[in-house]
């Protein structure tokens, strides 16, 4: 025998997951049996053999048929350029002084590595770049790093413009060679370009996430610790033929106890 299960937790709203047709109301269950386990907290799991609910399909709405476009208006769409979408994957390790040890590939490019004096945790809000040639994707994973440079960091490093204009340094001493690696090196350019001209504002947007970081975590810290969970499990069997409009999983949520 096959078992539907029915998950209620904590809360008010309820949530049911698609099968073949929606539920848009809670099933009034007829609670065949009953039985409580009670845990050594305070909560409590209710397990509930039901009837199993009987749900109406809803009627399929009719399909619009997609609006036609004219001759002219698609001679006009065919004029405008249409910009290359390109993902820019960056993993980005931030050191003392805010230099920022990268390594970072675009598209089907070998991954590149560099040393940049922009503190990369400024850019970590950002999702997407558009340049006047492409539309960049971004996949950022950053955080900070305590240790040292190495002495082929440290090197780099120090070939960084003293103006301290936002720049970077491969290592190893490697060049852009090939159409590949001279799209991932214009992809980093192209970013640390809109870092210069947007630094104020994303030194603010940063600034502000930290600010907000710092009060949850402290909101957290001083929050009472949780109070115990009453959670109900309805369940019935289920037969294909006839119970094809049930949902197999329902999340409800109920009002925590006092």
């Amino acid at each position: 025998m096959r078992l539907a299960i029915f998950f209620i937790t904590l809360g008010a709203s309820s949530l049911f997951a698609q099968q073949s047709t929606p539920i848009t109301s809670t099933p009034d269950f007829q609670v065949i049996s009953e039985s409580v386990v009670q845990k050594s907290n305070g909560s409590t799991i209710t397990f509930r053999q039901v009837e199993p609910p009987l749900v109406a399909p809803q009627r399929q709405s009719a399909s619009v048929p997609a609006p036609t476009l004219s001759t002219s208006d698609n001679a006009a769409l065919s004029q405008i350029p249409v910009k290359e979408t390109r993902m820019l994957s960056i993993s980005a390790s931030v050191h003392a002084g805010g230099l920022t040890v990268l390594h970072w590939s675009c598209g089907a490019s070998q991954r590149a590595q560099a040393v940049s004096n922009v503190d990369f945790r400024y850019l970590a809000g950002l999702g997407n770049l558009e340049t006047a040639q492409a539309n960049y994707l971004l996949v950022m994973s950053l955080g900070p790093d305590e240790q040292p440079l190495s002495a082929e960091e440290a090197w780099a490093a120090k070939w960084l413009p003293a103006s301290g204009r936002p720049s970077f340094v491969l290592l190893n001493g490697k060049s852009a060679e090939g159409k590949e690696a001279a799209t991932a090196l214009h992809a980093m350019e192209a970013l640390l370009d809109y870092f210069e001209t947007s630094q104020d504002e994303l030194v603010k947007q940063y600034a502000q996430r930290e600010q907000e970081r710092a009060a949850q975590e402290l909101a957290k810290c001083n929050a009472p610790p949780p109070g115990p969970k009453h959670t109900v499990l309805n369940f019935w069997p289920i037969n294909p033929k006839t119970d094809s409009h049930i949902n197999n999983f329902n999340h409800k949520k109920e009002a925590k106890q006092p």
